[in-house]
């Protein structure tokens, strides 16, 4: 077996040190995807440590989805998926939202969903159009009490339109701040009387600029549909102050 993982020193915890010198690894590709890495009795001798330190880090690599332990059969290096981005960073943003994360919320949707819908009338599909109609009649026929439903078809919407751009890293970077969206517009609706007309009246503008792959008219029913959500979102945050 080669020798992957040098001995290591006592700079830092034991355990830190051999979840960056694996990590290390994974990133350089010297060990693929489906691979398996060293066993534990093999690595404890590249390290030249213990077995207990080892297995601390391989825990830590396993929770963090680099790694898939399996068994009696070895320790594989996983197939890195976006949803192992997602969660972490959709837990952090929902740990934190408060009144300040609402608006930064919506300060961030402003600087990137316009060029979204903008991407996404030039590339999208007639498949995208369907999805984005569906989606349509389901936001018309939610029931008007039903606050939190109504968010979560908001947000599918706007996952709709960042998948339609057919760059696999925008609905990375969106989804967790989209999966944000029924928690707050659940607070919108409940409390602003006119959030689901008005949401209804731009994503239909929206949805007809997309279909017309009209680009600079995409981006700007986006500008103006968020600077509604804005205005929302400010009324229900003085209503919480």
């Amino acid at each position: 077996m080669q020798n992957l993982f040098p001995k290591i020193g006592n700079s830092q915890t034991l355990s830190q040190e051999i979840v960056e010198k694996i990590e290390d690894v994974i990133r350089q590709k010297k060990v693929l995807p489906g691979e398996k890495l060293p066993t534990e009795k093999e690595m404890c001798t590249m390290f030249s440590v213990s077995r207990t330190a080892l297995r601390e880090a391989l825990q830590m690599l396993s929770a963090r989805g680099l790694i898939n332990i399996r068994k009696g059969s070895g320790i594989y290096v996983n197939n890195y998926s976006s949803a192992h981005v997602i969660k972490p960073m959709s837990l952090f943003l929902e740990l934190n939202l408060d009144r300040d994360y609402i608006l930064y919320v919506i300060e961030v949707r402003k600087i990137i969903e316009p060029a979204i819908a903008r991407l996404a009338a030039i590339n999208r599909t007639e498949s995208d159009l369907k999805e984005l109609e569906k989606n349509l009649n389901e936001l018309k026929r939610c029931p008007i009490n039903n606050f939190y439903k109504q968010g979560q078809i908001d947000r599918d919407f706007h996952l709709i339109i960042a998948n339609a751009c057919k760059n696999p890293i925008i609905p990375v970077i969106v989804t967790p701040i989209f999966k944000l969206m029924p928690k707050i517009r659940t607070l919108v609706y409940a409390n602003v009387e006119t959030a689901k007309s008005e949401a209804i009246e731009y994503h239909v503008k929206v949805i007809d600029k997309i279909r017309s792959k009209d680009a600079e008219g995409a981006y700007r029913m986006m500008v103006e549909h968020l600077e509604v959500a804005e205005r929302h979102s400010k009324k229900i945050i003085n209503g919480i102050g």
